[in-house]
């Protein structure tokens, strides 16, 4: 009987790709997907340190199952990523049942954990140091799903004061743009319609966003070509055009904006003021009309006032964004915001988090109204669901159409996060 896996991830797009390696390389070695937890030989919890809750939910998780190992001492029990690396030797110490703790591009060692089932005292390894090359993605066991993600660079440079990305998982390092082609021609294209590129900050890609997005969209048999996260500061002309200039390259940009506040963002070391981004903003609209463009927004951050608040509501009105992820601010260990002056109370942080989620909803459901009575081709994820070029989530009646086609649609129905629509062929 074959041994079996399961990998429970917390946390991005790049953690699910990291998972997505992670199980390519357990079934290179014999290894079979479980449905349950307790059903596998192998746990693995790839984890997010970026928000305080997802850590939380890790370490429940991590800590149930303990009494899976009671039963099965043969169970091998890791935890991965971000959480790891912040954590380290700590994990081990907190769980002791835990077998391993790999730290960010260190999941390659799961082949040498599995095959010397090392359970000593426990191993870390950490991201820091002779930390290897990119993760080999030809072993990627991907999900179930039309849309391929492609990690393209991984690490951040820019030292938010919120953030503790950069110390997770290090400085900017890029992937060769031949690798990064492989993989995407590897892929097949029968079930993968759409390849996303992702990094920390893509636009800062070694070698070229423009560049890349252009021979990527060479490649017979991809129709839509997305990339994301994107720092504001990093967004080039030369990316604006070659979104605007090919018909593969999705109208859709992620742009973060943290805060509609100038003295905020430069609490916050993002490197940009409201006129700047906002004429940014202006710029993608002008070239590509159509264009979606869609934000992340933190509510109580150190310091800030009411009125600095008020402002960051007025630009979200002002900027008509199509869609907006609400943050609350959440201090991570190591961060300098963490230890600034003005830190906010609980429930001050919470009366302005439901404050900003009444506005990008009022702000999102007019865009969305914007919408009713047009045609859009939509690419089809799953029973009754599809999506289009600007990442707007479409739902219609017909269930049978099969997840990769492409059909088009009238919306007939438009609220906040989700529109309706009739087929029209």
């Amino acid at each position: 009987m074959s041994s079996k896996y399961y990998i429970k991830t917390y946390g991005c797009q790049m953690n699910e790709n990291d998972s997505e390696i992670i199980a390519g390389i357990l079934e290179s070695k014999g290894y079979k997907k479980a449905k349950l937890p307790q059903d596998a030989d192998i746990i693995i919890t790839n984890t997010c340190s970026v928000r305080d809750g997802a850590e939380r939910k890790a370490k429940g998780f991590i800590a149930d199952l303990v009494h899976l190992k009671k039963k099965n001492k043969e169970l091998l029990v890791g935890v991965v990523g971000c959480m790891a690396e912040r954590m380290g030797d700590e994990l081990l110490k907190r769980y002791k049942f835990v077998d391993f703790v790999l730290g960010p591009n260190m999941e390659m060692n799961i082949e040498n954990i599995v095959e010397s089932r090392s359970r000593s005292a426990g191993t870390m390894l950490s991201r820091t140091g002779d930390s290897p090359d990119f993760k080999d993605s030809s072993l990627a066991r991907r999900r179930n799903s039309v849309n391929a993600w492609v990690t393209i660079m991984e690490g951040c440079n820019n030292f938010c004061s919120y953030c503790i990305v950069p110390y997770v998982r290090g400085r900017e390092k890029s992937r060769p743009v031949a690798d990064i082609l492989k993989e995407i021609e590897s892929l097949d294209k029968d079930i993968f319609k759409e390849v996303t590129l992702l990094g920390q900050n893509v636009n800062s890609y070694e070698f070229g966003l423009a560049k890349l997005l252009k021979e990527v969209s060479k490649i017979d048999g991809i129709s839509r070509i997305k990339f994301m996260t994107s720092h504001p500061r990093d967004m080039s002309d030369e990316i604006i055009d070659a979104v605007a200039g090919s018909e593969k390259i999705c109208e859709f940009f992620h742009l973060p904006l943290q805060s509609g506040s100038d003295a905020v963002l430069k609490a916050m070391n993002r490197g940009y003021d409201m006129e700047y981004y906002s004429s940014l903003v202006k710029k993608i609209r002008e070239k590509i009309p159509s264009a979606s463009i869609t934000s992340d927004v933190i509510a109580g951050f150190p310091g800030e006032t009411d009125e600095q608040f008020s402002d960051t509501l007025k630009n979200i009105e002002k900027l008509e964004f199509d869609a907006v992820n609400t943050l609350a601010f959440d201090p991570r260990p190591g961060t300098k915001a963490a230890g600034m002056d003005g830190q906010l109370p609980k429930d001050t942080i919470s009366k302005r988090l439901q404050a900003l989620m009444r506005t990008v909803e009022r702000v999102t459901h007019k865009k969305n109204q914007s919408l009713l009575g047009s045609e859009h081709e939509i690419l089809v994820e799953a029973a009754g669901i599809g999506r289009t070029r600007t990442n707007k989530i479409i739902k219609f009646k017909d269930k049978s159409i099969e997840s990769g086609s492409f059909v088009k649609v009238r919306i007939t129905s438009a609220k906040s996060w989700v529109l309706q629509a009739e087929l029209l062929d």
